[in-house]
Order: structure tokens, then C-alpha cells, then sequence
């Protein structure tokens, strides 16, 4: 028997995971936390235990390509909804896409196929992105993306996406897609190492990008999950409002900004081919009225999330402020050598930099 107030989360102590998880919690769901146990879920764990009533949250430490745990923890829960966050997202995709493959697409057909063996069928809303739209040149393609925008995925990461969408909609489940725009979070800001940093430096300046606060992003999954009748069988575009749509270099500074080490300004990267219809890097601008309306999340405007990142850095900022007069000019030299050490230029080419850097695995079949 299901039981229509609990709720799985898969990825659950991730920057979306453990917030989504802690609304479903407040909001007095039962919440199945499935995630791999390991050093930097373990604080999420113990988070979230702090928040929910006692016997509300359970802890599934659960490898999601290995159907028979997989079954067997949706088959002893029972739950009324799904909701799908856990991925090996790009860069890290790109190291390993094998592996990726197995996480996103083989992973996302285990929940479907241990949720149609429930006698209820569970709402399922996954987390798709941006990434299905591949390379857009918005001198060619100005309009915002939509839901009927067709997807064109030019990396691994978002063909994985687009083949995992494809499991889901086949399914006959009752379902919800959610294409995320570009997450911003303390977490990521943690988290940035060399792999992020050549997803950063190969995106052109000139780039569309629209972000997300991913306090937003997480409310608007937990909100599907109250809200069956409404997202049924749609795809619903997740990104901020206007003001949080940006040029990549504008967003950049403003990341850096934030951080305390001030604005690089666009010198320290390069402008896309208006020719080359290839020579963009994923996203676009988002169309969000329709999300908006039936989802209610966007509650924290561009600086409010700016001021969130600056908040997060604590001390560390005002340190990095005081040094940034010496800081910022060692900055652009730094991304200037890099830049001359990989013969870049004049323009970004961006997917022919990830290919030089981890491989033709790391495109799309197509790209």
C-alpha cells in the first residue's frame, strides 16, 4: 500500500537535495533520503536530523545502479511521490561519462521500473537542465526557451539527460521534467575546483546564462510534489526571473564580486563566433511564466543571491577584499597565461576546449 505522504529524494544531501528535503520535512512529509554515504553527505545527515520530527526522516544509503537496492527500498517505503535530484553532472561528467551514463540514465530507469511495480502509481518529478539545449547562438536564436524548445544536446551530460527524460516520459507514470537553469549556492562556491574552472574559461564572456538561487530551485521541486494534478506531464523551465538573467562575464564578476576579490572583467576570456552556431556554451535565457505560475519559487532576486555568497564567505571575505588590489591584477595574469598555454582565441570555442581537455567521450554521440 503507498502511502501519499512520503516522499523519496534521491541525491538528497546536495545543494538541492538536503534543502528540498528539509521543506518536505517542515511541511510534515516523511522524507527517504537516498544518497551515498560519504564524508561530505554526512553533515547534510545530520542537518536534517535536527529538523524533522522523530520517525520523519530515514536515511537510505543507496547505490542507484544497483536495481535490486533500488527496488527494495522503493518497494518498502512505498512512496507517494519521487522526487529524482541525484546526477553526475557536468564537469565531472566529462571525467568519467561512463560511469555518468550508468548514474543518470540506467540509475533514473532503476526508480522507474521499481515505481510501475507499486500498486499507486508514485508521482516522479526529475531534475533535467539546461544542458539538453546544447550550444545556442542567440544572434541566430534570440527568443527564450521554452518547454517546445527542441533539444539539441551537444555534451554528454545533456544527452544523458535527454535519454533519462526519454525513460520517464515512456513510462506512464504521472510525471513532472524540471530543466534547471544555472544553481547558484554557497555549496557551489565550496565546491569549485580545476574541472569547474575550465567550464568557467570555456564559456564565452558574451554567453547567455540565467541562474537560479538554488534555495529557489529546491522549493520548486518540493511545490511539484504538492501539486500532482497541476504538473502532470509537463516540462517546466526552472531559472530565476529577469533580473537573473545574465551574460556569463557579467554573472562571473558578479560571483567575484561577491566573493570579495572584486570584478576581472571580460579580458580574462573571449567572446563567441556570431557565426559559428557550434561555438556557444549551454544555456540560454529561460521562459518562466508558465513554471512560475503553477510552481510559486522565485523568491530571491539576483542580489539577494549575491548577497548569500558573500554572506557564506565570512571572514575570509574581508580578507580577500583587503588583499584584492594586489590580488585581482595576479587574477588576470594567471587566466592570461592559461590562455596563452592552450593557443586560445579569438573566440571560445568552448567544445572544442572540453574535447582537447577530457576527450571526444565528452560530447554528445552527435557532437
Amino acid at each position: 500500500m503507498n502511502h501519499p505522504e512520503t516522499v523519496l529524494v534521491t541525491g538528497a544531501f546536495g545543494q538541492l537535495g538536503k534543502r528540498c528535503a528539509e521543506i518536505l520535512l517542515r511541511r510534515g512529509r516523511t522524507v527517504i533520503a537516498m544518497d551515498l554515504a560519504n564524508d561530505k553527505t554526512a553533515p547534510a545527515v545530520d542537518a536534517l536530523s535536527k529538523v524533522a520530527d522523530p520517525g520523519k526522516l530515514i536515511v537510505e544509503h543507496t547505490d542507484l545502479t544497483d536495481a535490486d537496492a533500488v527496488a527494495a527500498v522503493i518497494d518498502r517505503h512505498q512512496p507517494g511521490a519521487i522526487v529524482h535530484l541525484a546526477a553526475v553532472v557536468a564537469p565531472l561528467s566529462y571525467r568519467n561519462p561512463g560511469l555518468a551514463r550508468r548514474v543518470n540514465v540506467d540509475g533514473t530507469r532503476n526508480l522507474i521500473t521499481a515505481a510501475q511495480n507499486l500498486s499507486t502509481p508514485p508521482l516522479f518529478v526529475f531534475a533535467s537542465s539546461a544542458a539538453v539545449y546544447g550550444s545556442r547562438n542567440p544572434h541566430r536564436l534570440p527568443e527564450l526557451i521554452t518547454a517546445d524548445t527542441p533539444v539539441n544536446p551537444i555534451d554528454q551530460y545533456g544527452e544523458d539527460k535527454v535519454l533519462a527524460e526519454a525513460v520517464i516520459t515512456k513510462s506512464n507514470l504521472p510525471h513532472a521534467i524540471l530543466r534547471l537553469a544555472a544553481i547558484v549556492s554557497p555549496d557551489g562556491a565550496a565546491n569549485f575546483d580545476g574541472d569547474y574552472l575550465v567550464l568557467v574559461r570555456s564559456t564565452p564572456v558574451d554567453n547567455r546564462m540565467h541562474a537560479i538561487d538554488a534555495r529557489d530551485a529546491s522549493l520548486a521541486f518540493a511545490n511539484a510534489v504538492d501539486r500532482r494534478d497541476t504538473i502532470d506531464g509537463k516540462v517546466l523551465m526552472i531559472a530565476g526571473d529577469e533580473k537573473c538573467a545574465k551574460l556569463m562575464g557579467d554573472l562571473q564578476d558578479d560571483m567575484m564580486e561577491a566573493v570579495g576579490l572584486g570584478r576581472l572583467g571580460p579580458s580574462i576570456g573571449f567572446p563567441a563566433n556570431p557565426d559559428d552556431d557550434r561555438g556557444w556554451g549551454f544555456t540560454g535565457w529561460f521562459d518562466t511564466a508558465e513554471s512560475q505560475a503553477l510552481l510559486e519559487f522565485q523568491e530571491h532576486d539576483w542580489s539577494e543571491t549575491v548577497a548569500w555568497i558573500a554572506e557564506s564567505m565570512g571572514r575570509l571575505r574581508f580578507l580577500l577584499k583587503a588583499l584584492s588590489p594586489a590580488l585581482r591584477p595576479l587574477a588576470r595574469a594567471y587566466f592570461g597565461f592559461q590562455n596563452r598555454r592552450d593557443h586560445r582565441g579569438p573566440y571560445a570555442d568552448p567544445w572544442t576546449m572540453i574535447k582537447q581537455k577530457y576527450g571526444p567521450e565528452a560530447l554528445a554521440s552527435n557532437g
